[in-house]
């Protein structure tokens, strides 16, 4: 849902990496949503970044950003990283530093068992950050699968002027149009904390 009337300055994507889950258990995020390949996120981001054309089956409305100035903000995991970096910058961002979310539980992992999250920061066109005193590390815990938490967002509108938008997004935060398959039409109300052994 958006009602936007100006074109977006802050732009917030948690796009659907393809992260299958292995072994007996489905452990991946294809368990929650229809997972995309990375020039798929890269495409649909950038029909509705560019209002551009449709891309089939989307049911997304179209959105512009401030070519003269817009903050990308876009979580990616692990495993796609480099990926992540690439779409940035085939969306036009340049891309400048991150910022890490650390959990307090110890989640999945091949070689090491996760812990952190990564939110890519990047530039389109120039637009300075309005706050210099935000670092880039936030310590919370984990709330249900992929919600990002409240902490985040007050970085983000710290840094990023508005207008706001939430790509992928899967819940609503006041003071932001967002839109997703899970885009909820309202509000969140608070998420309930998961349980020390939930995450």
């Amino acid at each position: 849902m958006t009602t936007q009337k100006q074109p977006y300055r802050c732009v917030l994507s948690d796009p659907p990496w393809p992260e299958y889950g292995g072994g007996k258990s489905k452990r991946g995020a294809d368990k929650h949503f229809k997972l995309l390949k990375p020039m798929e996120i890269a495409a649909v981001m950038h029909a509705h970044l560019y209002s551009g054309p449709s891309v089939e089956g989307s049911t997304f409305p179209s959105a512009r950003v401030d070519r003269l100035g817009c903050h990308l903000w876009m979580w990616v995991t692990n495993s796609w990283l480099p990926s992540g970096i690439n779409v940035m910058s085939l969306l036009g961002f340049r891309y400048i530093t991150n910022l890490v979310w650390t959990k307090p539980n110890f989640g999945l992992g091949q070689y090491l068992r996760g812990q952190h999250e990564l939110l890519l920061f990047g530039v389109l066109g120039k637009l300075p950050s309005m706050s210099r005193s935000k670092g880039t590390v936030v310590a919370a815990k984990k709330r249900g699968h992929s919600v990002k938490p409240d902490e985040v967002y007050e970085v983000i509108e710290a840094v990023s002027p508005g207008p706001r938008l939430e790509m992928f997004a899967r819940r609503r935060r006041e003071g932001w149009d967002c839109w997703g398959d899970q885009a909820p039409e309202a509000p969140a109300d608070n998420v309930t904390l998961l349980s020390s052994d939930g995450g």
